[in-house]
């Protein structure tokens, strides 16, 4: 988890708004993801045991965790993505390539704590829960998180939240792991995912207005993924 500061709301909604409209422009001419009839995630069944799908997301953890083994990393698909939800900085991984720059986070000493990593028979396959100590600032943050995989066994997608109400995709008092059907992820509407591969499918502008408001932002960041992601920094740092 890449941790920053959360702003105020209205701010943070502003800023939103005038970045999703500034790349509506430029990606104006560019494809979308996919069509109404894609395959999604969801359409995928387990194809290991369900070990290593928990095992998996504790991989995950270590390669941000300073003291976990260096020899210890998850079996990431070429196309991964990361998406983690405010207060952090929405797309913060795409491909296996940039996932391999968490390792420099040691230089910043992390602990990854309370680890409780479970698997599930519906995607995402691996969900977790953990608690980041921030040894450098001495600070304590509790995350949950899902991993989406393809038939391969390889991480697709992954999904963050701050572990608090008010950010979490479901009502946790309820709904600890998010099964049931009133949760709202991201990554069961995302086309292609469901394929056996698990890439993310394009199609052309004009499907646009048939995606949900969080699918377009998702697009939008990964036509310019460093772009974006400078631009959620710059907005951290001044709402900070």
């Amino acid at each position: 988890m890449h941790k920053s500061s959360s702003g105020p709301r209205a701010d943070q909604v502003r800023c939103d708004t005038i970045f999703t409209y500034i790349f509506m422009l430029v990606t104006s001419a560019l494809a979308t993801l996919g069509p109404p009839d894609a395959a999604f995630s969801r359409n995928l069944s387990p194809k290991f045991p369900a070990a290593y799908y928990a095992e998996q997301g504790n991989k995950y953890f270590d390669t941000l965790d300073s003291y976990a083994s260096r020899a210890s990393k998850p079996n990431y698909s070429t196309h991964v993505i990361r998406w983690e939800w405010p207060p952090w900085l929405y797309l913060t991984g795409h491909k296996d390539h940039w996932m391999t720059m968490d390792r420099l986070l040691v230089l910043y000493p992390t602990r990854v704590l309370n680890r409780d990593c479970r698997s599930f028979k519906v995607q995402p396959f691996s969900r977790c829960r953990v608690t980041f100590h921030y040894e450098w600032i001495d600070s304590y943050v509790d995350i949950y998180q899902e991993f989406t995989f393809n038939d391969y066994g390889q991480i697709t997608f992954i999904e963050a939240w701050t572990d608090k109400a008010g950010f979490l995709p479901m009502n946790a008092t309820i709904d600890r792991w998010a099964e049931g059907k009133a949760v709202s992820r991201l990554s069961t509407r995302v086309p292609g995912l469901g394929r056996a591969d698990g890439r993310y499918q394009a199609i052309p502008p004009q499907h646009l207005a048939r995606v949900d408001r969080h699918l377009r932002n998702l697009q939008i960041r990964l036509r310019v993924p460093v772009i974006a992601w400078l631009v959620e920094s710059v907005r951290f740092t001044f709402n900070a």
